[in-house]
């Protein structure tokens, strides 16, 4: 607040001067509505000879750490909740100019994402109560300088948010990408950015006209926003997958890997023998080869991969899927190869004399 107009409202009120009277003066010398108002709020309507002052809450630790978590908590929530639809679109709209993902990066997104929302959101929802019921009870407190500022400052970033990823967008539309995704993109960059944005610019523009409490209209936008975020939280739990659907397709890829690496001991062992094992637990004897018994055993059941030598420079490695490849294409290419259903599933590989090996 001016000081120079608390001084002349207060020394105006001890003069006996009436409420309406000196609203009219300032008006006329030019102030604006709210600080007019703020400034005689700061004084109770008494009886009493001269202006009695009323209580304004003083900022304290306490009041700086509600605030503090409360806006991070926000943060984290809007940050968040984009990804999970990020990643939902992506997924949704694959573009194939890109480089291809499987489905591991973009469920890794999801869950990630979904991991910061469920605790973060929870976090806000129970610190804008707390803050708001203290705002109820002492309505001084909505002009907590900590909360002017924060507010302020989640304005700031809501633009830069804005403005940075249309920016993002834009040139990825200009770099030719698909318009459907970054269009979807772009919706929820304004929709996220923009319910944060005009909330906290709603409830500012409420302080300064002196209202009490929340207006109907802010509680109802402040529930579907709420609302809206579930509903992100369950479609990208279901686009993620469950927990143990994620640990099937973790072992698929560890089988994956394995046997990649069985294929480079296997083609170690004919460099240095002249022939291909008999059977897999030879690939362990390579000296030069530095393989464990643990490459050649299924890391669920511990049984060893299935091995059969055709002939001189063919044979076949099997092993049980619990879940089928992502239908979108792998990199590198060579993992192309690996691509199997969920149950068993052999490959056919033949080595080559001048090295590597082929399907």
């Amino acid at each position: 607040m001016n000081a120079e107009l608390a001084r002349f409202v207060h020394e105006a009120l001890a003069r006996g001067l009436s409420r309406d009277a000196i609203r009219s003066q300032l008006i006329a010398a030019g102030w604006r509505a709210d600080e007019i108002e703020a400034a005689l709020r700061s004084w109770t309507e008494t009886g009493f000879p001269i202006p009695v002052p009323r209580r304004r809450p003083s900022l304290n630790a306490r009041e700086a750490f509600l605030y503090l978590v409360l806006f991070a908590a926000l943060y984290t929530s809007a940050f968040d909740t984009g990804q999970v639809l990020f990643g939902i679109i992506q997924r949704a709209f694959p573009d194939p100019v890109r480089v291809p993902y499987d489905s591991g990066p973009w469920g890794q997104w999801i869950r990630s994402a979904l991991a910061g929302l469920i605790i973060a959101f929870p976090v806000y929802l129970s610190f804008s109560r707390l803050i708001g019921r203290q705002v109820e009870r002492e309505p001084e407190r909505a002009g907590s300088p900590v909360r002017k500022w924060l507010t302020y400052l989640t304005l700031f970033v809501a633009a830069l948010v804005i403005i940075g990823d249309l920016i993002v967008l834009v040139n990825c539309a200009l770099e030719g990408q698909l318009v459907t995704p970054l269009a979807l993109k772009i919706l929820v960059v304004l929709s996220i950015a923009g319910s944060v944005f005009g909330h906290y610019l709603g409830g500012l523009r409420r302080d300064e006209r002196g209202a009490a409490g929340a207006t109907g209209g802010m509680r109802l936008g402040a529930r579907l926003a709420a609302a809206g975020v579930i509903v992100v939280m369950i479609a990208g739990m279901v686009a993620a997958g469950s927990p143990i659907k994620e640990r099937w397709r973790q072992l698929d890829a560890q089988r994956v890997q394995a046997l990649s690496q069985i294929v480079t001991a296997i083609q170690l062992h004919e460099s240095n023998a002249g022939t291909l094992p008999a059977i897999l637990p030879e690939v362990l004897d390579n000296p030069h080869g530095g393989f464990d018994r643990s490459l050649i055993e299924d890391p669920e059941s511990h049984l060893p991969y299935g091995y059969q030598r055709i002939d001189s420079l063919t044979y076949r490695l099997c092993a049980d899927f619990r879940t089928a490849s992502d239908p979108a294409p792998m990199q590198p290419r060579e993992s192309e190869f690996w691509r199997h259903g969920a149950g068993h599933k052999c490959f056919t590989i033949m080595v080559e004399r001048m090295g590597g090996w082929r399907r």
